[in-house]
C-alpha cells in the first residue's frame, strides 16, 4: 500500500488510507507516537495514561510520591456531615 506526502501548511503529512485508519480505530486529533528506526518511520497508538503506572513507580522509587497536605485538618467539622 502507498501513501502520498502532502504540504500541510509549511509542514509535510502522510494521509493514511480509510482502511488502515479504520483497522487502527483512528480518528482526526487523535495523538500518535512518532519514531525512526534507520529508514523506517513509525507510529504507534497512544492510549490515554498508558505510562503512568511507570511514572508512578519511579515517583516512588525516588521518595518523591509524598502526600503535599495532610488528609485531615484539625479545623474540620466532622458533625456537619451527619444527619
Amino acid at each position: 500500500m502507498q501513501a502520498r506526502v502532502v504540504n500541510i501548511g509549511t509542514s509535510l503529512g502522510v494521509i493514511l488510507p480509510n482502511l488502515i485508519a479504520r483497522d487502527f480505530s483512528l480518528q482526526a486529533g487523535r495523538l500518535l507516537d512518532l519514531s525512526v528506526s534507520d529508514d523506517r518511520m513509525i507510529l504507534k497508538k497512544k492510549t490515554p495514561r498508558e505510562d503512568w503506572a511507570l511514572a508512578a513507580q519511579r515517583l516512588h522509587e525516588n521518595g518523591e510520591d509524598k502526600l503535599l497536605i495532610t488528609d485531615i485538618f484539625s479545623d474540620e467539622i466532622f458533625e456537619e456531615w451527619q444527619d
